[in-house]
């Protein structure tokens, strides 16, 4: 870095950081995980059980997002998560999680091989009106139109969706 001051050049050095981070060729090189180059499974460090849990409380599942694609590539934001209970010819029942506005998303940078992770918060339900007993989540990675799913283990519910406050939300792509 040069800096020219009443005529003196003067040559200073670039801060440390400067090192670590991707230049700007980098940073637009990178593209957006696609869908099809990620692998989504259950992970530990929830609270959720199997077969779930006739509690009423907030619990946690975490999902694992797995690069299996052979290129770098980022995430950002909050998955799209859609909890499906139900068949076409019976109807189908639907729950979204609404974003957790409290954690911030920041970028995430994949390399082939490498693994991020997002938490699932919700109700666990007892059986009642106001619950559903999912089948599958399905997933929409961030930036992404094209979903996965995968078979829900945790149990009932409870539907929030039209809630003030609902309490089933997702947090954001973190490392």
């Amino acid at each position: 870095m040069a800096l020219v001051s009443a005529g003196v050049l003067t040559l200073t050095a670039a801060p440390a950081w400067a090192a670590h981070q991707p230049s700007a060729t980098q940073a637009s090189a990178l593209r957006v995980c696609r869908t099809s180059a990620l692998a989504l499974a259950w992970t530990s460090g929830g609270t959720a059980k199997p077969g779930g849990t006739n509690t009423e409380e907030q619990v946690t599942a975490v999902v694992s997002v797995h690069n299996t694609g052979s290129r770098t590539c980022i995430l950002r934001g909050y998955p799209k998560v859609t909890l499906e209970m139900g068949t076409e010819t019976e109807g189908v029942k639907t729950e979204t999680f609404s974003r957790q506005s409290s954690h911030k998303p920041r970028t995430v940078t994949l390399k082939p091989g490498g693994t991020a992770r997002f938490t699932l918060y919700f109700l666990a339900g007892k059986r009642s009106d106001n619950i559903i007993d999912p089948g599958v989540a399905v997933i929409t990675p961030p930036a992404n139109t094209k979903s996965n799913q995968l078979r829900w283990p945790w149990g009932l519910v409870q539907v929030q969706e039209a809630a003030t406050h609902p309490l089933n939300y997702v947090g954001p792509v973190v490392r």
